[in-house]
């Protein structure tokens, strides 16, 4: 049966190679149209978002900073999901979840005062006024260098304004 696959007469192998890689690159090319619409930046329904890229969003507030956590003690919030080191954080971030998650939904609060979007680094982040802000870090820059640099007394009033004004807060 292995050379049937492979005969120029048997094209149901080959149509169904290229159905498959055609649902492949529309799963892959979904994503990068929904990035433009400014006011969409939700995963969409068939998903799961995961949140923080699996770190744990308790652990930003020890002192041993972020660590990953585990699928085995998770919750969701606002659609997304959060993964626990353990069931002392998994309790910890349900009894006020709010206090835990990631500003700004888990976008850059520098992309945020400026009016854009930026993915981020989830190592990259800084606890402000209690809040965990999450900021981009790549070869071309670390945004938390930039917010540090600038006022910050003034960048979370634009970073809230903005991202208020795409959620109808």
């Amino acid at each position: 049966t292995q050379d049937l696959i492979f005969q120029p007469e048997n094209t149901m192998p080959r149509i169904l190679t290229a159905s498959l890689m055609i649902a492949a690159l529309a799963f892959l090319v979904m994503p990068l149209a929904q990035a433009g619409d400014s006011h969409k930046h939700q995963a969409p329904l068939h998903t799961t978002a995961l949140g923080l890229a699996g770190y744990s969003p308790v652990s930003y507030f020890h002192a041993d900073g972020p660590h990953v956590g585990s699928p085995e003690f998770s919750a969701q919030h606002a659609g997304v999901t959060y993964f626990f080191a353990n069931e002392e954080e998994l309790s910890t971030f349900s009894a006020d979840p709010e206090r835990f998650a990631p500003a700004y939904g888990g976008w850059c609060a520098t992309g945020m005062s400026k009016g854009k979007y930026f993915d981020v680094d989830p190592t990259t982040f800084k606890i402000v006024d209690g809040q965990l802000f999450l900021y981009k870090n790549n070869e071309q820059v670390n945004a938390l260098d930039v917010w540090t640099a600038g006022d910050e007394a003034k960048l979370p009033t634009k970073a809230n304004a903005f991202w208020k004004s795409e959620n109808g807060i």
